[in-house]
């Protein structure tokens, strides 16, 4: 029996010396990675940049940048030579061989609401631009506001607003749509060409662009395989979209409103509920993969700590995929994550018609939509999209806009 003891110490003993010599260490610093967003098409490579490092309490750390965003990414491990990080509050993640201590190669794996793909994923230690060999000197400031057309052209032709600010080379900014924003966009403007990135943890943006006479021409934005859209824009400092709160309509005498899902227990859960019954309420309808989503939920957040005791309530209404079980675990690790504490349910299949889902909606146009209920459940006001942090004096006028409705309401 003791020697049997003393055999398995060291095999023990030697599987330990076996996996501390397999595993490879990584260089502390930054770090520019790349996504290869369509394997058809080498312009789509998607630069960013992170850091790598320990954390306060000697845990390894990745921290991604895009502008003045910083994303710290914990969830961390390693098996022999690879790494896997798992980014916060959505569900991507990075596979990656440590090839030496300043390169890696892998994927970079992509799960959303309905789909699941990798794309070809490198980084190499020691990078300080964002995008490599960007270094002519710039032919236009892109400082400002732009009107973009997406799609010129085509019956599908649509209007977005770009916002830039530019030092020397370097550029940052965001792209506001009607159903929200693209975040937090960094990158640099070389001779006559306009080239910005984001990944967020579920966004992976390339935005490029040709600068013509004062004009950006030739633009796409590839999101991955099957996300690339055409468009142009001209500066325009009075360019506008439609008020946020005039794009989603309720149907004619809709009344007051009523609606009937599952809660992350499996319990059934309706507006009409006493927990419910005279007070009012905001109705979120959102998805735990959407980002602008993530930037609401947080603003929400904030909001229900300091109103809930004047008895606001919050509703999320989650529409994610089919599969319930694999739906609760996405919005349960949304929730967590952002430390959420109002009531999510879970709403179906995203994509469903309104007709079924939530039928007192004329249209459904984009997610997020929020409604802000008074007292007897009627809407006071439909807010469409959200304008998050990364735009700047947007999100302040938007958050200010919100909070009078919520004591409008109280």
């Amino acid at each position: 029996m003791k020697k049997l003891q003393i055999l398995l110490l060291i095999t023990l003993a030697l599987l330990a010396s076996s996996c501390s010599k397999n595993k490879k260490e990584m260089s502390a610093g930054t770090w520019r990675g790349t996504i290869l967003l369509d394997e058809k098409d080498n312009a789509s490579l998607m630069p960013f940049l992170f850091t790598y490092g320990n954390d306060n309490n000697g845990k390894p750390e990745i921290v991604i940048m895009n502008a003045d965003e910083k994303i710290k990414v914990n969830e961390i491990s390693f098996r022999d030579d690879t790494l896997f990080a798992k980014l916060p509050v959505f569900k991507d993640e990075i596979r990656a061989y440590i090839k030496t201590k300043d390169t890696l190669s892998g994927v970079y794996y992509h799960e959303g609401s309905k789909s699941k793909y990798t794309m070809p994923f490198t980084a190499v230690f020691g990078a300080k631009e964002r995008f490599e060999n960007a270094n002519t000197a710039p032919a236009l400031d892109l400082t400002g506001r732009w009107e973009m057309t997406g799609d010129p052209g085509d019956s599908t032709e649509y209007k977005m607003i770009a916002e830039f600010t530019q030092k020397g080379s370097e550029v940052t900014g965001t792209i506001l749509t009607t159903s929200g924003d693209y975040r937090y966009l960094d990158g640099a403007v070389s001779g006559d060409k306009v080239m910005l990135s984001s990944a967020d943890g579920t966004h992976t943006l390339l935005v490029k662009a040709d600068i013509k006479d004062g004009k950006l021409v030739n633009g796409f934005v590839i999101g991955g395989p099957k996300w690339r859209d055409r468009w142009i824009a001209v500066k325009n400092e009075n360019a506008k979209l439609p008020a946020s709160d005039s794009i989603t309509k309720l149907k004619k005498n809709a009344g007051v409103i009523d609606f009937t899902f599952t809660d992350l227990n499996g319990k059934r859960v309706s507006l009409s509920d006493e927990k419910y019954k005279g007070k009012p309420v905001i109705v979120q309808i959102m998805g735990s993969w959407c980002p602008n989503c993530m930037d609401e939920t947080r603003l929400f957040s904030e909001l229900y700590d300091k109103y809930n005791p004047k008895g606001l309530m919050i509703i999320g209404l989650c529409f994610e995929s089919s599969d319930f079980g694999e739906s609760k675990a996405r919005i349960e690790r949304f929730v967590n994550q952002l430390n959420a504490k109002y009531d999510f349910l879970y709403a179906g299949e995203v994509g469903k018609s309104t007709k079924e889902t939530l039928p007192f909606i004329e249209k459904l146009n984009g997610y997020p939509t929020s409604l802000f209920l008074d007292k007897s459940h009627k809407v006071v006001k439909i807010q469409t999209g959200f304008s998050g942090p990364g735009t700047g004096k947007h999100y302040t006028e938007l958050k200010n806009d919100i909070i009078s409705t919520i004591e409008s309401v109280l």
